[in-house]
């Protein structure tokens, strides 16, 4: 099951409302003696390309040992503990706030203010973290996940991600210029998530033309569209057939969405064959809302390098192996979701993931 992290909320990891201001920052380089013209590149950091395209990385708070976190363009509420992490690092929580995104409901949160986060090279103090209740858990990998990063980074720095190679770079934004051969999209920061401009050619129509939250989070999906933008430009008929998308879960709870393909999308230069589409049948929370039309996430984000510029608002986009490779969908028309800490390693994981191929 993926978790949404979205709109007005991603949190969950996605845009999360809270009635609680986050606190200022600062920022120590342990490079900061170096010049300028050194300076541009502030940090790599080893990445991990997770199940369903999520994007780990490891950083410690207040110092602690190296805790997991998705990297996530769509978290607008800046930084995030699961409560888990957050009842071991044993930092005073306070306040309260309210959280909500993909899916109907809402949920009460908590904060801790005044914490480091650090990675190497770099260490950003003065952060608040919002803290989610037990009951809303991190995804379903086969590791610990501690928490989410999300605007407190992207808005600090320029933020490549390299899918292929496994890495994070940041960047001073004064001193960063690009200088390869992506395209650059003009993006729109809101409720400090990204926004960019994407068209579906539809034959016989006028190109329809939205404006999509991207949003490296939701791992799994290519493009979902917002219920009001399904319905007022009749997509499900244009997608001709679908099917409902099985186990589709955000952080407000369960998330209805029917799955297909539209012939085309185009994301300024390029032009992406045949699609998986998502169509959300959501009536409230982050998928219903008509303020933007869909998301962008990580089955498509996947295809390239891609470097978040907030400051001269863009995204870049650099072609990888992917981008030629079709977009498929799971067809088995299973969900499988582990609970308890029992999990299969090594040897025992491949026989288990043998059996399924041989059952389906």
């Amino acid at each position: 099951m993926n978790q949404l992290k979205l709109f007005s909320m991603r949190a969950g990891i996605a845009l999360i409302t809270l009635s609680c201001c986050a606190g200022g920052q600062s920022l120590v380089n342990s490079s900061s003696a170096h010049s300028p013209a050194t300076q541009v590149k502030v940090a790599t950091i080893a990445a991990e390309i997770a199940g369903d395209n999520y994007v780990l990385i490891k950083a410690r708070v207040n110092g602690s040992g190296p805790l997991t976190f998705i990297l996530d363009s769509g978290a607008g509420s800046g930084l995030v503990l699961y409560f888990k992490a957050a009842q071991a690092l044993s930092l005073k929580r306070e306040g309260k706030g309210k959280g909500g995104g993909s899916g109907e409901g809402t949920f009460e949160t908590s904060s801790i203010r005044g914490a480091s986060l650090s990675f190497p090279e770099v260490e950003m103090t003065n952060q608040t973290f919002v803290v989610f209740p037990p009951e809303n858990k991190p995804p379903a990998l086969d590791r610990v996940v501690d928490g989410v990063i999300g605007s407190a980074l992207f808005s600090r720095f320029v933020v490549e991600v390299d899918y292929q190679s496994r890495v994070v770079n940041l960047y001073e934004p004064k001193a960063y210029q690009y200088t390869g051969s992506g395209e650059s999209i003009p993006i729109r920061i809101l409720s400090n998530l990204p926004f960019a401009l994407a068209r579906i050619p539809i034959e016989g129509r006028k190109p329809l033309e939205g404006e999509f939250m991207v949003d490296i989070g939701a791992g799994r999906f290519t493009v979902i569209l917002n219920t009001p933008f399904v319905e007022s430009n009749n997509l499900l008929a244009a997608a001709q057939k679908t099917i409902a998308e099985p186990g589709a879960g955000g952080v407000g709870g369960d998330v209805k969405l029917l799955v297909g393909r539209l012939p085309r999308l185009q994301l300024r230069g390029f032009t992406l064959a045949n699609p998986v589409v998502h169509f959300a049948q959501d009536r409230q929370g982050a998928l219903a809302s008509s303020e933007f039309s869909g998301v962008i996430g990580g089955e498509l984000l996947r295809r390239f390098r891609v470097i978040f510029d907030y400051a001269h608002k863009r995204m870049i986009l650099e072609p990888n192996g992917g981008l030629s490779e079709p977009f498929e969908y799971d067809m088995s028309g299973i969900r499988l979701r582990a609970e308890g800490q029992d999990f299969k390693t090594g040897e025992e994981k491949k026989a288990i993931k043998l059996k399924l191929r041989r059952l389906i």
